[in-house]
């Protein structure tokens, strides 16, 4: 009986920021394969564009806290996130917008949200599904751990490397 009632325990510090996780290694190798690729959107406002012309372009969504007093952007924050969800893009909130810039390493003067478009998937094809086969093992991992977390009222922070 005791055993049933046990719930394993994420590990997450008390501010709700993963501690050490190689999920943040994880999405600096999504990250610059998919800078290099040219599979991303860099900025709030042009993720909010990208999405409004192309609903079911992007595969994950990265990003940051906005600053605290900015309203306004935390409430284009929620509905981006809001859409996301209604559209199966994978949230991924991160800790740090200096920590994305640094990652990816161009000039832009919003790194709040990041969207990384879908991989090539087949135009003759009626399905929106992306082919499991095109994903990197890094992408399949983050879309794991989008679904384990999927429909949680919190979503966890991921620290991104230093380096």
């Amino acid at each position: 009986m005791y055993k049933d009632s046990v719930v394993p325990v994420k590990m997450e510090s008390f501010s709700g920021v993963a501690a050490k996780s190689p999920m943040g290694q994880c999405i600096k190798t999504v990250l610059r394969r998919a800078c290099v690729e040219k599979r991303l959107t860099v900025g709030l406002l042009p993720a909010i564009q990208y999405l409004s012309s192309n609903s079911t372009g992007a595969l994950f969504c990265f990003t940051t806290e906005a600053p605290p007093g900015d309203s306004a952007t935390h409430m284009q924050e929620v509905l981006l996130q809001a859409f996301c969800d209604e559209n199966d893009i994978y949230v991924i909130k991160v800790d740090s917008e200096a920590k994305m810039r640094m990652i990816l390493g161009f000039p832009a003067l919003d790194y709040s949200c990041v969207l990384v478009h879908s991989p090539y998937t087949d135009p003759f094809s009626d399905s929106q599904e992306i082919d499991p086969s095109v994903l990197t093992d890094s992408e399949k991992h983050l879309i794991d751990h989008c679904e384990r977390n999927w429909g949680c009222s919190q979503v966890p922070v991921i620290k991104l490397p230093e380096k």
